[in-house]
């Protein structure tokens, strides 16, 4: 009997054991997951890139501005086709 009471229960043993490499693992998980965020927020902030408000106000600012040489462009085609028209009569 006193030989059984130094043997330790396997399935306690096991149960120790996988306790213990499931918490230093999720430590180990936790701290890759947030130098891995680390990482990718550094290299994000490396990049060349705007913020989306930027992005729209820009956008919009394109908008206007392409909306515009199309006025443009009509008004020129209208002027081009008045000065034929006149250089025409004057023939």
């Amino acid at each position: 009997m006193a030989n059984k009471d130094r043997i330790p229960d396997p399935a306690e043993t096991a149960t120790k054991l996988f306790g213990s490499i499931l918490r230093e693992g999720k430590t180990l998980a936790d701290e890759v997951s947030g130098n891995a965020k680390a990482v990718a927020k550094s290299a994000l902030g490396n990049l060349d890139v705007v913020s989306r408000d930027e992005f729209d106000a820009q956008s919009a600012v394109l908008a206007r501005t392409r909306a515009r040489v199309e006025q443009l462009e009509s008004e020129i085609e209208a002027l081009v086709a008045k000065l034929d028209e006149i250089e025409q009569n004057a023939k």
